[in-house]
This record gives structure tokens, sequence and C-alpha cells, in this order.
């Protein structure tokens, strides 16, 4: 196998579970705090450096945490100063990933690098980083993705007057769970994820109708606006999990 791949695997898998599944909302909230900055880094750069397998490389860590950090700073100055978030997010992204992928090319010809989980277990050990790897992108970095696609149509949302809610007849709007809508969308997304991978995406059928029927009562009973925003998030969110999802199980087959 080209050492490109376990290599690029290793690292892009760091990222997203350091980025997106090891760092929660209080750790993203209070990052300009030296501590919770730090904390971060440090893992991001322990996850790059144990899962590349070179264990002797000092190349990895210290790349990977001068430009983790260095990104990371600029992109929170840049949030000070009012820049869009929707924007730097994508921009930081393309900039993590930019060093990923110049970090791999430095070293995964080098006649020094040797990954040793690879020699190890072979084979399966980028198909196991690219599998879960793919789940992350399906079901955390799609929630993000969504929400901010989404966030728009959510704002109109609150531009609606009591006056116009009492002449549409609409009933007082009972608040839901704490984070329910987010814990469905990614169990959501979840399930397409497995149905795609063993090879059976028809029963994502299934799954639309299911929601289908459970959200009939919200899409008559809320205004125009709130059904037509139920409707987008979730065309979306399905559309993003079968996109990930065969994106993941391409690449399992083509490269793999």
């Amino acid at each position: 196998m080209d050492p490109v791949n376990p290599l690029f695997l290793s690292l892009l898998f760091a990222h997203l579970l350091a980025d997106f599944v090891l760092q929660s909302n209080r750790d993203i909230a209070r990052k300009e705090e030296p501590f919770f900055f730090g904390k971060h880094i440090a893992l991001v750069t322990l996850l790059s450096w144990a899962l590349a397998g070179d264990w002797t490389n000092w190349v990895i860590p210290v790349v990977i945490a001068l430009t983790h950090g260095l990104l990371d700073w600029s992109k929170l100055a840049a949030t000070r100063r009012g820049w869009n978030r929707n924007h730097l997010f994508v921009w930081d992204q393309v900039a993590h990933l930019a060093v990923i992928v110049g970090l791999t090319q430095l070293l995964a010809y080098s006649a020094d690098y040797t990954n040793a989980i690879h020699e190890r277990f072979g084979d399966l050990y980028p198909q196991v980083l690219l599998v879960a790897g793919g789940f992350i992108l399906t079901v955390r970095v799609g929630g993000l993705i969504i929400g901010m696609a989404s966030a728009r149509f959510l704002d109109q949302i609150s531009e609606d007057s009591e006056a116009d809610r009492a002449a549409l007849n609409v009933a007082e709007t009972r608040e839901g769970l704490r984070d329910g809508g987010r814990v469905i969308g990614q169990l959501e997304r979840a399930l397409i994820f497995f149905f795609v991978l063993v090879g059976k995406p028809e029963a994502v059928a299934f799954l639309v109708a299911a929601k289908s029927i459970f959200r009939f009562g919200e899409l008559t009973k809320n205004s125009r606006k709130e059904a037509e925003y139920i409707l987008i998030g979730t065309l979306m969110s399905f559309g993003w999990g079968l996109a990930a999802s065969w994106g993941t199980l391409y690449l399992l087959y083509r490269f793999l």
C-alpha cells in the first residue's frame, strides 16, 4: 500500500477526533483561556504522534503543535475582530487539511518514516481509520455544517411576532428536550452511515418515512416558516449523511 494513505489517514483522524469529538462545548467557549487552549493543542499533538506510529520522529508532533496552535490562535483573533464565524470555520479547516497534506508528502516517502501500527495490523489499520473518520465526518461534522447552513432560516422564524402567530392560530410552542434536535440528527446520520456501509441504502427510505410520521404533528401545528425549517433541516441531514457515507464507501474500495 502507498505509505501516503496510512499517514494521511492517521493525521486526519487525529484532527477529526480532537476537533469534533474530544473538544466539548465548554472547551470551545473557554478556548481563549490558556489552560483550555493548551489542552486542545496538546491533545491533537498527542493523538497525531500516537496514531502516526513513528514514535521516534519528532517532526510530526512539533509541526502539528506549532501549526495547529498558530491557526487556532489566528481564528480566535479574527473572531474577536468580528469576522464571520462560518467563513473562519471553513478557512480554518482548509488550512489544517493543507498542513496534514504537506506533512504527509514530506514524511511518507522518507526512508526514515515507519508506521509501527500499520506494520503490526496491515491494511486493517487504514481501513479502520477511514471508517471511523467517515463516521465522525458524517455524524459530528455534518451537524455543524447543517447548523451553519440553516442558521439564516432559524433567524427568520424569530422574526415572527406574537400577532402573526395569533393570526395563524398557532398554539404556544412547547420547548423540546435540551439538545434533542441535535441528538436526533446525529442518530439519523449514524443510521444512514451504517445502512450504506453494510450495503443496505434502501433502508434509509424507511428511516425517512419513520421520521416523517413522527414529525407530521409538528409540520401541521407550527407556522409555515417553522414547518419549512424542519423540512430543510431534515433534507440537509439526510443529504449530508448519504453523501458522506457513500464518499467513505467509495474511498474504502478505491484506495484501500
